[in-house]
């Protein structure tokens, strides 16, 4: 086991020790298992097998206190760093703070903890461009409408920074549109909601021009509404409606595939486990490392999403 012998830095983390690859073992505290969470998650494990890392997984299906536990039972165990991926990043800090305790480095992953007093680094997705990718690719695809324009948008959890930042991002894509009047359905990345929600937004707002997912995996509700309301019509129809998205998944892949949705952002789920990993080793290797580290999304149309397919982490493999 390493001493914890790190500082803070204005804009990076150390850590100092020797270590040896054979000896690692990583800690990865998963709050809950998903498509694009195992293929984050598959990332680490790829990039700690490069290693020689083992690797050591607990998943917490969404409960907060038992993450703390399995923190607890990880450290019990001797690891030599955690991965963490927070259920709640308010009430993770506890568990983190035991393995400061015990010298154990934490590095956050996918969703940040810019709080913590505990945690050396941060990687994930830069929701705030995967979300300005859609807004821009909607804007342009809107522009020269007359009058105002209305959007619906499915937000995302308003307690996970990766909704919160999608949701910023995309309006900040929209700011070449003139008037907008965007119509927001909180969805708590639940599907069911995502349904109801886009039934009431279309249906009181027939002159809907488009709708924006924060998962691609709604986009298969957003059809559903689309067919009912005979909405549902190809790009280049004046009653097309524009469709956007942010994950990679098979959903959203088929979804653009298809033409039912007109583009989506693909995380770099893959890019982010292996760094998730690279950080872990450069902070016991004692180097310096940035404390928030981003992976920028791409985005695909039904011209380029096929070819792409092996960037595409939802995509049939």
């Amino acid at each position: 086991m390493r001493k914890f012998l790190g500082a803070i830095a204005t804009a990076a983390m150390i850590w100092s020790g020797p270590a040896l690859a054979s000896d690692i073992t990583i800690g990865l505290s998963v709050d809950q298992l998903f498509e694009s969470r195992v293929a984050v998650n598959d990332g680490i494990k790829a990039g700690a097998a490069d290693r020689g890392y083992d690797v050591i997984e607990v998943v917490a299906d969404g409960d907060a206190q038992q993450q703390n536990a399995q923190i607890q039972s990880l450290i019990s165990q001797g690891v030599d760093a955690i991965l963490v991926c927070a259920v709640d990043q308010n009430t993770i800090e506890r568990a983190l703070v035991a393995a400061k305790r015990a010298n154990i480095p934490v590095v956050a992953y996918d969703r940040d903890l810019p709080d913590s007093r505990v945690v050396m680094a941060f990687v994930g997705p830069d929701s705030l461009i995967d979300g300005r990718l859609a807004g821009e690719y909607t804007a342009k695809a809107l522009a020269g409408r007359d009058g105002p324009v209305t959007i619906v948008e499915l937000i995302g959890a308003l307690n996970d920074q990766n909704g919160i930042d999608r949701s910023k991002g995309f309006r900040e894509g929209l700011a070449s549109l003139g008037e907008v009047k965007l119509i927001e359905v909180p969805t708590d990345w639940d599907s069911a909601r995502a349904l109801s929600g886009t039934q009431n937004a279309l249906q009181a707002n027939p002159e809907v021009a488009a709708v924006f997912a924060a998962t691609d995996t709604h986009i298969p509700a957003v059809e559903t509404v689309l067919a009912d309301l005979g909405k549902l019509v190809p790009a280049g129809d004046a009653d097309h409606v524009v469709v956007t998205g942010v994950n990679g998944s098979n959903d959203g892949y088929q979804a653009v595939l298809s033409g039912t949705a007109d583009a989506f952002v693909v995380m770099g789920t893959e890019a982010t486990g292996r760094k998730a990993v690279d950080l872990v080793a450069s902070i016991l290797a004692g180097d310096e490392v940035e404390r928030t580290n981003y992976v920028g999304g791409a985005l695909y149309t039904a011209a380029d999403a096929e070819a792409n397919a092996d960037r595409i982490w939802g995509a049939p493999k």
